[in-house]
């Protein structure tokens, strides 16, 4: 068996945009000399402010247009709810996850944030075993454990991601949207891909979309709004190209459809992740009647105040009825459209797309005002 040798090019994007970001320092990687490939990875995690910080890492063997090799076999220090300090260190099997990766030069980059998002860019755990499929309640099986997103990606979380990928260069400006590279598929080719479509928000309609300013990216509101009113509110008109690349740049990916109804209903059988009757109290659909009708509500709005109906899916989730739909990684059949789930906002309360096992297509290169999405990750 050959030896991994591997040139180290350090990439340290800090994800929150504050005055004491946090930063990862003084930065060592040593591959093991006793053939286990095994990387050992020594830093400093500084945070004025003193919080719990969430640490990931990424490797790239095409020079940085890429980072295909997220961590999965590995102990210490990484994650969420990791303490700063001194002396911080991470054993990664990179062997062991990436068996048939063979490069003399390959890239790492480590990425820090402090973690704050309200109300919680938090996840939901969903153990291996049965749930109910499609509309005739087949039993199927998922046989690994994952985590789903607990809330769909707000505005401030994809603007958060824009400002960093820009500043690394991974993302750019152009013909008035937010383009990146994408690696290729079994459908689309490797190339650059519009991820986000910059714009204001309609005038007809209660939603936020980011634009940038020359400077900075920014989230537009409404007419009769205020700055920061529509933050926690998901983000739109983004692609399933952009919602895969930010799933990426946080060492995440984007849920299988058959991931996203297992943790949208279990083995419930539900029409819809509490049971099998909508209202106005428990998901946001067209003239529901919330505050922001017709438009996007804060994202697990539907918690039980604010006279709603507490509405999560039997795992946890919010907002897997209404709001935006979700972006799954799931191709429809042998076609090039991806799968979306969920329903949205822009349906009303009898449209069947509301429903937990209902399946949309589209193209993955649409942007749209009633498509989101949220993230999941395997559990090891």
């Amino acid at each position: 068996m050959r030896r991994i040798w591997f040139i180290f090019l350090l990439l340290i994007p800090i994800v929150v945009l504050a005055n004491n970001a946090p930063l990862v320092e003084d930065i060592t990687f040593i591959q093991r000399d006793d053939g286990s490939h095994i990387v050992d990875i020594y830093f400093n995690l500084v945070d004025q402010d003193g919080d719990l910080l969430t640490v990931s890492i990424f490797a790239s063997n095409d020079a940085g247009e890429t980072w295909d090799f997220p961590m999965s076999t590995y102990t210490g220090d990484f994650g969420e709810d990791i303490s700063t300090g001194s002396n911080k260190q991470i054993i990664w099997d990179f062997a062991a996850d990436h068996p048939d990766i063979w490069e003399p030069n390959m890239q790492f980059k480590i990425t820090v944030s402090d973690g704050y998002y309200e109300p919680g860019e938090n996840w939901c755990y969903v153990a291996a075993g049965t749930y109910t499929w499609g509309q005739n309640d087949v039993i199927q099986t998922i046989d690994y454990d994952y985590e789903i997103m607990k809330y769909k990606v707000t505005n401030i979380r994809y603007l958060e991601y824009l400002e960093e990928a820009y500043a690394a260069g991974d993302v750019w400006i152009q013909s008035g949207d937010v383009y990146g590279y994408y690696a290729g598929d079994e459908h689309y080719g490797a190339g650059n891909y519009a991820l986000y479509d910059l714009g204001s928000p309609s005038s007809s309609y209660n939603y936020a979309r980011i634009s940038y300013d020359g400077s900075s990216f920014i989230i537009n509101v409404p007419s009769g709004y205020n700055v920061g009113d529509f933050d926690d509110h998901p983000v739109i008109e983004v692609s399933w190209f952009g919602s895969n690349a930010y799933a990426l740049h946080y060492g995440w990916r984007l849920p299988t459809e058959q991931e996203w109804e297992k943790a949208a209903r279990g083995m419930t059988g539900y029409e819809y992740p509490w049971g099998d009757v909508i209202s106005g109290d428990r998901a946001n659909y067209y003239s529901s009647g919330d505050p922001w009708d017709n438009g996007t509500t804060p994202v697990g709005y539907y918690n039980g105040e604010n006279g709603t109906i507490d509405s999560p899916s039997p795992y946890g989730c919010y907002d897997m009825c209404g709001n935006v739909c979700d972006w799954t990684d799931s191709w429809y059949g042998s076609y090039s459209y991806r799968v979306l789930r969920g329903g949205s906002w822009f349906g009303n309360y009898s449209y069947i797309g509301l429903r937990s096992w209902f399946r949309y297509y589209i193209y993955p290169t649409n942007t749209n005002y009633y498509i989101g999405f949220r993230c999941a990750r395997t559990v090891r």
